[in-house]
């Protein structure tokens, strides 16, 4: 009996061992991934061909994976039916294989686009499935940094050739070759209405430090990138005020000859009104109703040329402009020649040809009524007595039938 015992005790041993040498053989499976490509350096607007090999100890079928890298950089121009996406994130599902392999690999085609380096790597978790088992194996990841340069005839220009600021203005005043700033705020505003033009068209430029401007110093930076790759930091030092004293303004209030800070600024081949924020000036269109009193022509502000909307009469100082504001809202504006002030644009109710005066109207209603009442009382009055007078006619004339005309009299 202990025999027995013995040999199921060792029998079980044997097949628990057997298990886990089972389990490890199925951990066991596993693939690597490497990202290569034939050049680790390009220039701005080659092509570039990024592979992906994948390799295994045993067959596999089915993958899936998340590729991301930068979309500034690099833009993806393959069009592999399994491999979707773009701006800097592709989704690769490579499934339903009817076949399995040890060894696979995909080519992924991009552009360069500016001078940088991009990182191309695996974004979360790589699934490799055995093609046996169906049961994920181990991968082993690698990445690749591709660098981009600049063509040799690159321009190396950073410098701007213009820099402004709303709604307050630059100390000192913009030199390109100075790149230190000051500037002061009030509490209520948020963030600086930034216009940059760059000396070179092929530049281009980066502002950080805008956003959500806080009480005291507030760093704001543009950043001109040249199409070589070198760039140049303009720095501005915006001071915004504390919050007045139970939310009420009590600093002096000067009186001067000083108006609004209206301006139009030519941004390559766009128009920008500068008040308040950045509204883009766009040519009315065809079917646009032009309102009552006002015809469609061309005025110069600020050394620029826009069509406007101009009252007929001449000694009208409002001009209404078709544009469109920082949310995407596109309607007229009425613009003030002399105060050199801007706000959006409402149509006043076109007045009646009779003015009408509800108190008025009311009491000519009422004595309207009460006339109606009197005439129909009367009506009512002259038919009751010529029922009357019908009703006793009937009734002489029926007794006078029946012979008692004789004793009526």
């Amino acid at each position: 009996m202990k025999r027995r015992n013995y040999q199921i005790l060792l029998f079980c041993l044997f097949f628990i061992i057997g298990g886990f040498l089972n389990i490890s053989n199925v951990r066991a499976a596993s693939a690597n991934i490497e990202i290569t490509s034939d050049e680790s350096q390009v220039l701005v607007g080659d092509k570039v061909y990024v592979y992906i090999n994948i390799s295994s100890d045993s067959m596999f079928g089915d993958i899936e994976a998340n590729l991301i890298y930068d979309e500034e950089i690099l833009e993806y121009k393959g069009s592999v039916s399994f491999i979707t996406g773009s701006s800097g994130f592709l989704k690769i599902a490579d499934i339903n294989l009817s076949e399995g392999t040890d060894n696979r690999k995909y080519a992924l085609e991009f552009q360069a686009l500016k001078v940088g380096k991009s990182e191309i790597e695996f974004s979360g978790q790589v699934m490799v499935y055995d093609y046996e088992t169906v049961l994920p194996m181990s991968v082993f990841l690698d990445s690749l940094e591709l660098e981009v340069k600049a063509a040799q005839t690159a321009s190396d220009n950073a410098y701007l050739s213009s820099l402004k600021i709303s709604p307050t203005q630059l100390s000192p005043d913009f030199d390109k070759n100075e790149y230190a700033y000051n500037a002061s705020v009030g509490y209520d505003i948020d963030r600086l209405v930034i216009v940059a033009l760059p000396e070179d068209d092929k530049a281009t430029i980066r502002v950080s430090g805008n956003d959500f401007l806080e009480v005291g110093e507030n760093k704001v930076i543009v950043t001109v990138i040249a199409e070589a790759g070198n760039n140049i930091e303009y720095t501005i030092d915006v001071m915004k005020e504390s919050e007045p004293e139970n939310g009420v303004d009590t600093s002096p209030i000067t009186p001067d000859n000083k108006h609004g800070t209206f301006e139009l600024v030519r941004v390559a081949d766009e128009t920008f009104a500068i008040y308040s924020g950045k509204y883009k000036v766009i040519e009315p269109p065809a079917d646009l109703k032009i309102p009552s009193g006002f015809t469609k022509t061309k005025i110069i502000i600020s050394g620029v040329s826009i069509s406007v909307f101009a009252p007929e009469q001449l000694d009208n100082d409002f001009l209404l402009i078709y544009a469109e504001n920082e949310l995407g809202e596109v309607g007229l504006y009425s613009y003030d020649k002399v105060e050199k002030t801007m706000q959006r644009y409402i149509a006043e109710p076109s007045p009646s040809n009779e003015p009408v005066n509800d108190i008025d109207e009311e009491l000519m209603d009422s004595k309207q009524y009460r006339a109606n009442l009197n005439i129909a009382a009367i009506i009512i009055a002259l038919l009751s007595a010529l029922c009357a007078v019908f009703i006793i006619l009937s009734i002489r004339l029926f007794m006078k039938s029946r012979g008692y005309g004789d004793d009526l009299k």
